[in-house]
């Protein structure tokens, strides 16, 4: 496996990106606020950095020199490595493809040491597709990202424009609550981040009890009792108080739409439960996303990704916009509807210059249109606007 020389430790992992990766870290441990998101834009190579929902900082960056190798979706970021080794190099070293930091990605329930956002050699790579699946930044840019961002933090990942929004799936990142843990095995190990990629910070005896303050997916977010914040799995511990670890998904139906609160300041909990933590306050009026509901609780997506919960007492739905129909209409005498979007397809109907239709799409250069009789037509845009 390796082997461990002082404070170093040397780790040989097979990828899936064709790279063979050996680290050497200094382990650090930081309070996970579970406020940060970070999408990555393959298209464009930009790293977007949120905080509480809102963009704060936009980042150059080098992905994958194909589409497929740097992979897409929602996923943890689960360790932190200061000066990352690779292979025979050491971390530190001017020869070293990863630079001085790595932050691993957890990526179809992997330890974190196969992708990652880390630095470069090669800093004229930045900005384009060059690397063989991981995130590449600028050694100034990387350190501030590796000094902002806990382990925990949520990673979306994806091709297209971003649109300033985080859209990515917010139960990859640490969800707040609260109560507490007890240890029921031997000795259980608290780390860093996440994941057993994620480096030892201590390791508790059986019925040791642990103040609990986050979960995500099965690891629990605990705070010892020398303030330092870890992740314990969920198969080495017990709940003995507190709300429930996970949201008892099952008695909600799935909803979207909007709820808007009705009292003048409501509190948005983490937990379908009156006594769960207070995650935020807003005002009467307050418009948030809605994803599912039971029969006391809506279930909300917050502008920063999370989901959580308001009570029915204080909230209401919110009766959607009513739709405008959107029209075109006909400029010149007489003008060809057709049943393609193609001037070799065939005519359906002729109508009269200034005849309004319902446009309920485009296709190119042709408008989609709804009928009178309820069929599908195209009408080219250049006789109609």
């Amino acid at each position: 496996m390796g082997r461990v020389t002082g404070r170093h430790l040397k780790w040989f992992v097979p990828t899936l990106v064709a790279i063979a990766v050996v680290f050497g870290f200094y382990y650090t441990t930081s309070g996970a606020a579970p406020n940060y998101q970070v999408e990555i834009d393959k298209t464009n190579n930009k790293l977007h950095l949120y905080k509480d929902g809102e963009l704060k900082k936009t980042y150059p960056v080098a992905t994958g020199r194909t589409e497929e190798l740097t992979p897409e979706g929602t996923f943890t970021m689960v360790v932190k490595i200061n000066k990352p080794g690779w292979k025979n190099i050491p971390g530190g070293d001017p020869n070293n493809p990863l630079g001085e930091k790595w932050m691993g990605l957890s990526v179809n329930g992997d330890n974190g040491r196969t992708y990652g956002i880390h630095g470069t050699n090669k800093p004229e790579s930045i900005g384009t597709h060059a690397s063989s699946g991981c995130v590449r930044m600028k050694k100034e840019d990387l350190i501030e990202l590796y000094n902002t961002i806990p382990e925990g933090t949520p990673v979306w990942i994806h091709k297209g424009a971003s649109n300033g929004k985080w859209s990515g799936d917010p139960s990859f990142a640490v969800q707040p609550t609260e109560g507490k843990v007890k240890v029921t095995v031997n000795l259980a190990n608290v780390r860093t981040g996440p994941s057993i990629g994620a480096f030892i910070i201590q390791q508790e005896k059986t019925g040791i009890v642990l103040e609990l303050t986050g979960f995500v997916k099965d690891w629990y977010q605990v705070k010892l009792e020398n303030g330092k914040i870890g992740f314990i799995h969920n198969s080495t511990v017990t709940k003995v108080s507190g709300q429930p670890s996970e949201t008892p998904t099952s008695s909600f139906v799935s909803k979207s739409g909007t709820v808007v609160t009705t009292e003048n300041v409501v509190n948005i909990r983490s937990n379908p439960s009156l006594s769960a933590p207070i995650v935020q306050k807003v005002k009467q009026g307050t418009k948030i996303a809605l994803t599912g509901e039971n029969k006391d609780w809506f279930r909300v997506q917050l502008t920063t990704g999370y989901t959580a919960y308001v009570h029915k007492s204080v909230a209401k739905i919110s009766a959607p916009a009513p739709v405008q129909k959107q029209m075109v209409t006909v400029t010149v005498n007489l003008a060809n509807i057709r049943n393609a979007p193609s001037q070799k397809a065939t005519i359906i109907m002729r109508v009269a210059k200034g005849t309004k239709l319902e446009r309920t799409g485009t296709n190119g250069e042709w408008f989609i249109v709804k009928l009178k009789d309820g069929r599908t037509g195209f009408i080219h845009n250049s006789v109609a606007k």
